[in-house]
């Protein structure tokens, strides 16, 4: 393969926060992952064009994981492509492609079950469906030891990363060895100062799996983290820096896992803290001052997540 494989970072912006999609220039050009609803309008086709490139000509809609973050802007690009682009998403969740209620049942499910205020449930149930420009059909559902062939000799391998979702993927592109992680990998959060993990175990082993055996040259991630000093890292890091990054999310990993093990091992205490319900010792100890009334919120997904694993309820 030819070291000249363009990749076009493009920051998709909403509300206080931004996510990264990928543009992967080759014969049969793809976009991965796609923001939310306006990011197709407001932020892709701006920024390709002034690379010269269509958004019309796209060519393949890969989606590392199904966040409305990550997919909401799927629908609209896939119209503005005449619909001919083919539409990719992991096969453990292609429901979140297809209906917006599955959205909703997993809101509930994880930050919304810890929300007791119905009004502010119903304010975030109206923005995750008002982010998703409209649901589709995957035209492939993709599984560990899948390959997307985008032309020439320009291939993806998918490489199942779960654990900040059941289903996330990380799409290598071969023989370079560069590695489209999305939020697979979480360091030590966003703005909020902690990362969204679901499902810690399995979050730990896609980790490792990454810094032991894909070993990226490159990794490109959904959303600037901080580092172990609250700074905000880049989202696209090569180098030496990469092992640095995922062991650093390993770290954080054992940090909260500790933290959980020491106040949850005997079940949720029945005292109430007015913001972090039954997590209040755990955000005292490992300094959380977020507001997890807001959305997107990582703490109640990933304190939710440490206590599931804690009583043995996650999927290994």
């Amino acid at each position: 393969m030819a070291n000249a494989v363009c990749v076009i970072p493009i920051e998709c912006k909403f509300g206080p926060i931004s996510a990264f999609a990928y543009y992967v220039d080759a014969p049969e050009p793809a976009i991965i992952d796609t923001g939310v609803n306006v990011s197709a309008v407001q932020d892709i086709a701006p920024t390709l064009a002034e690379h010269g490139i269509r958004i019309e000509d796209i060519r393949w809609i890969l989606l590392t994981h199904g966040h409305v973050d990550h997919l909401g802007g799927a629908y609209a690009i896939w119209e503005k492509t005449g619909r001919n682009a083919k539409v990719v998403i992991p096969k453990k969740e292609a429901r979140l492609l297809r209906d917006k209620n599955e959205q909703i049942v997993d809101y509930k499910s994880l930050q919304g079950k810890y929300i007791t205020d119905p009004a502010i449930q119903e304010k975030h149930i109206t923005m995750l469906t008002t982010d998703i420009s409209g649901t589709t059909e995957p035209d492939l559902e993709v599984v560990e030891g899948d390959s997307i062939h985008l032309g020439g000799d320009i291939t993806l391998k998918v490489i199942e990363t779960p654990g900040h979702s059941i289903g996330s993927v990380t799409f290598v592109l071969d023989e370079l060895n560069w590695a489209f992680a999305a939020d697979a990998v979480q360091i030590y959060g966003g703005l909020s100062g902690i990362p969204t993990i679901e499902n810690p175990t399995l979050y730990r082993k896609s980790i490792h799996r990454l810094l032991e055996d894909v070993r990226p040259n490159r990794l490109f991630l959904g959303h600037p983290f901080r580092n172990i000093n609250g700074d905000m890292e880049s989202a696209q890091i090569e180098g030496e820096q990469v092992a640095t990054v995922l062991q650093a999310s390993l770290d954080m990993d054992a940090k909260l896992k500790d933290s959980a093990r020491r106040h949850l091992t005997n079940g949720l205490p029945a005292e109430q803290h007015e913001l972090y319900g039954p997590f209040g010792r755990v955000a005292e100890e490992i300094g959380y001052t977020g507001d997890p009334r807001n959305l997107p919120c990582a703490f109640f997904v990933t304190m939710h997540g440490y206590h599931e694993e804690l009583i043995g309820l996650q999927i290994k």
